[in-house]
């Protein structure tokens, strides 16, 4: 199967339009309406800046809170518009219009003040030139709204699909076909940099699937490391600024120390974070030097002035995230590529309706990295030994990967609860509500009984509908209060989270089919050292529709459990 070209630049005209009409609609609204009624937009007042480079907010504690993990359009407004009462009729466009300073952030932590009539709340991300505007202005008020669409991010992409380089058409033109999936085991006591390396003398490009825990970044580190160390340039590229700098972390005592670490768009609490990263403007290549960058500004590289490949070595993080183009992006900045990610978890999050998108025949596009790697048209390695996962949840989440997930785990864990993995909480729900009061106090109770045992224990509160989550935020406020080491969250935007307990609810309505959907499974359960539990109606394991794999994890469960109650359909 060869993909026009033309098939791949109106699907990145459809996701763009459709992001554009959805982030007009936005805009359009009134703001005192997004504020008061859709609890869209926030407004705050400015504290400080702490060491540590976060931006302290103080909200009213009489609307809701910034969700953690969430990023937002952050800006300042003139006098005349810092009470909301003011805003009249404008809308959400009309007061970006008149913003003074902007930045984008992202909500960590809530905590209680002194003051009851406000709470207290934590932002990454912030931009130094809006420190220094801000610092000014101690207890200015700030605004908090939904963030803008990635629109240049598309229409790069976009330019690269008429590029006539090489090494765009090895990616955009070749003939992909779904075959029976081969690679190579890479085991704890392999040398992968070594690996990598030999391979990549002989091909171009190579792949590395890298199951939940198993040190993608900690191995993508060391290869920087080597990489580096004999003189080349290096790209490492990812999705998000929050796993750049993950593979930043692993390189405090080697590369960093040594100044030889740039990053783009390097933020305020990022340079505090891992101190001696430097700061740089635009992408360039140093030989011997390593660049960060982001999927947005590394396509950006590729699709203007293409002249041919500016590193040695480019690596993508987090390739399960990138559509082919990005990939096609990837190939054209480097002579060699290594394509890192995990192919049995989730694709990249687009607006593009699932009809359209089928009707249309985008999947190819969208999940890049899955059309690479099972057309074995490049050398696979997997990676099989997990850090995360004990025995027991090696055990269940290896049935996503051919069984061939081993536990190195050191079971400290085992010292607080009885097993590790996966919990099977079945409780009658009733049929077609996303909030299930029972199911959501159950989650709730959990969450408390763990934090009875250990104060420090993280947890995961996950579930697969926007409004389950909003209503276990609800509830985990109401009854826990703002306390840090909880995440509430969809289970779309956890990937790559590592956390001691998760657990899932699974409401008895139609979402099921996605709730169970294989890689969104693989996601929710698999982010856990300790225990996973899953709150879900008694009758879910005769749902029809699943793949073999959730079948069979659901079957384990269930005859561990001796829960003969339900009929459990054969693989």
């Amino acid at each position: 199967m060869i993909i026009e070209r033309q098939k791949q630049r109106l699907f990145l005209q459809d996701e763009l339009k459709k992001q554009t009409d959805e982030f007009k609609n936005k805009l359009e609204s009134s703001a005192q309406d997004l504020l008061l009624d859709k609890h869209e937009l926030f407004v705050a007042i400015y504290i400080k800046y702490m060491e540590n480079g976060e931006m302290l907010l103080k909200f009213p504690a009489s609307r809701p809170l910034p969700r953690k993990n969430e990023h937002f359009y952050c800006f300042t407004l003139p006098d005349s518009l810092r009470r909301y009462k003011d805003w009249g009729s404008q809308t959400y466009g009309d007061l970006i219009k008149k913003e003074t300073q902007a930045t984008e952030i992202r909500c960590i932590w809530h905590s209680s003040s002194d003051d009851p009539l406000f709470v207290l709340a934590g932002f990454k991300g912030g931009s130094e030139d809006f420190k220094n505007y801000i610092e000014k202005t101690p207890g200015g008020v700030v605004v908090l709204g939904p963030q803008v669409p990635p629109f240049e991010y598309l229409a790069n992409l976009e330019k690269v699909t008429y590029s006539v380089h090489d090494k765009c058409s090895e990616i955009l033109d070749a003939n992909y076909s779904r075959l029976p999936w081969k690679s190579e085991l890479v085991s704890t006591k392999d040398d992968m940099t070594s690996i990598v390396m030999e391979q990549l003398a002989k091909f171009d490009s190579v792949i590395i699937q890298g199951p939940p825990g198993t040190g993608k970044t900690f191995r993508i580190a060391a290869l920087c490391e080597k990489l580096c160390s004999n003189g080349y340039s290096v790209l490492v590229t990812a999705l998000t600024n929050r796993a750049l700098m993950e593979v930043a972390e692993k390189l405090k005592d080697s590369l960093i120390k040594d100044k030889k670490v740039y990053k783009t768009n390097l933020s305020t609490d990022e340079s505090k974070e891992v101190r001696g990263i430097l700061s740089a403007e635009k992408m360039f290549s140093i030989p011997g030097k390593l660049m960060l960058s982001t999927f947005y500004i590394s396509s950006g590289s590729a699709a203007k002035n293409y002249q041919g490949p500016l590193y040695d070595y480019v690596i993508v993080d987090e390739a399960s995230q990138a559509f082919l183009t990005m990939l096609a992006a990837a190939n054209m900045l480097g002579k060699k590529n290594l394509w890192v990610g995990d192919v049995c978890q989730m694709p990249p999050i687009v607006k593009t309706s699932k009809d359209r998108i089928r009707k249309q025949g985008y999947e190819p596009l969208i999940d890049g990295f899955d059309t690479l790697t099972v057309s074995n048209k490049f050398k696979t390695y997997q990676l099989c030994d997990t850090y995360r996962l004990g025995e027991r949840a090696a055990a269940f989440t290896g049935l996503f990967y051919n069984g061939n997930l081993k536990s190195m785990s050191d079971g400290k864990y085992l010292q607080v609860e009885r097993q590790d993995g996966p919990i099977i909480v079945p409780m009658d729900l009733p049929a077609g509500d996303p909030t299930p009061l029972e199911a959501i106090q159950k989650a709730v109770t959990i969450a408390s009984e763990v934090l009875n045992k250990d104060k420090k224990c993280r947890i995961a509160i996950l579930s697969q509908l926007i409004k389950t989550t909003g209503a276990l935020q609800v509830e985990v406020a109401r009854q826990l209060g703002s306390i840090n080491n909880i995440l509430v969250d969809t289970v779309a935007r956890v990937q790559g989270l590592t956390r001691d307990v998760t657990i899932y609810v699974i409401p008895d309505t139609d979402a099921k089919l996605y709730s169970l959907e294989k890689r969104l499974f693989n996601v929710a359960t698999s982010r856990a050292i300790r225990n996973t539990y899953i709150i879900c109606p008694k009758s879910i394991a005769e749902y029809t529709y699943m793949s073999a794999e959730v079948r069979q994890y659901l079957r384990k469960l269930y005859n561990e459990n001796n829960i003969n109650q339900i009929v459990i359909p054969q693989i």
